[in-house]
């Protein structure tokens, strides 16, 4: 452990998945937080080894997906930190077919996230920071399950934060389905992310919504987009009801919203998300799709009104 005088005091610790997690899900409040000085910002890159070179579509790996990371953190001010960890396709064998990333983790990562709590844990120990940033595991991501799941013994801790993993959280109901999940949480009538609605009506607007996405209308040739979307859609009621089960099994935490304004952050957010151009152009069609479909959320948690602030929200115990 460092000695006190060399241990690094950071403002935040913003806790990533992925190379762009961070400042897809929480890029204004990092900006915020490094235009008012306190401190500094550490991002802590959890999966950034990809043990093998691939360069199709988002699967970019290597020097170009470093580069984004550093060009990203130069930009908004943060500081960068990679565990070097393997990205879940190149960690075990069931992950290599794409339909098993948004089911929970294996029988084997979960044997090995103790030993990966170890090592993180470690890392943190060794900084002193006033606020602890970590993603609710909103979309099933395996990583993003996995990183929400280390900081489980770390709950009740009353610095730490949860954020929305975006885009994940931008598909409709997306972010209520994983809240049901893990929590117990007030939500106001007017917030269309969290009012329940018939699960049925929900599934539809879900697969309609992610139909709509870049990842969807980049599909070549045309045919392919055709078969894909119903194949989608069948994927994710799967999903609904798979997570649903598991949800039976989970201990619920009290959870509460906490909406952090960004409306001035909000143009430095999108710029900085562009900079990682290997997964902004799999997620948005365009920097206008991006702007859209980020204030599109954010306008949903006040009723739709088109008038409503640019917010991120994170969750805090209660």
């Amino acid at each position: 452990m460092l000695e006190p005088r060399h241990r690094p005091h950071y403002k935040a610790i913003f806790v990533s998945p992925h190379l762009d997690d961070a400042v897809f899900s929480c890029g204004g409040t990092i900006a915020r937080l490094v235009e008012e000085g306190e401190g500094p910002v550490l991002v802590l890159n959890l999966f950034t080894d990809f043990a093998e070179g691939v360069n199709s579509g988002a699967l970019q790996s290597g020097p170009a997906r470093y580069q984004e990371e550093i060009d990203a953190a130069k930009f908004l001010g943060f500081e960068s930190l990679n565990l070097g960890e393997l990205d879940v396709l190149f960690r075990r064998e069931p992950y290599k077919k794409i339909g098993n990333i948004f089911r929970p983790p294996i029988a084997e990562d979960i044997v090995w996230l103790p030993a990966l709590r170890e090592k993180v844990f470690a890392l943190l120990s060794a900084m002193d920071y006033d606020q602890l940033y970590v993603p609710l595991g909103i979309g099933w991501h395996v990583d993003h399950v996995l990183t929400y799941q280390l900081f489980e013994p770390w709950s009740k801790r009353p610095n730490l934060f949860y954020y929305e993993d975006a885009p994940y959280c931008c598909i409709p109901h997306s972010t209520r389905y994983r809240l049901n999940e893990l929590a117990l949480y007030p939500c106001e009538s007017t917030d269309q992310t969290l009012a329940p609605i018939d699960e049925t009506l929900a599934w539809r607007q879900a697969s309609s919504a992610y139909a709509e996405t870049a990842l969807m209308k980049n599909l070549k040739p045309w045919i392919v987009r055709v078969f894909a979307v119903p194949v989608v859609s069948f994927y994710l009621l799967r999903l609904m009801v798979l997570h649903r089960k598991v949800s039976a099994n989970i201990q619920k935490l009290n959870l509460n919203p906490v909406s952090l304004p960004i409306s001035h952050q909000f143009d430095r957010k999108v710029d900085a998300m562009a900079l990682y151009t290997s997964q902004f152009k799999e997620f948005f069609l365009s920097r206008q799709d991006c702007v859209k479909t980020l204030a599109a959320y954010a306008q949903k948690m006040y009723g739709g009104n088109p008038k409503s602030k640019k917010v991120e929200r994170f969750w805090v115990r209660s």
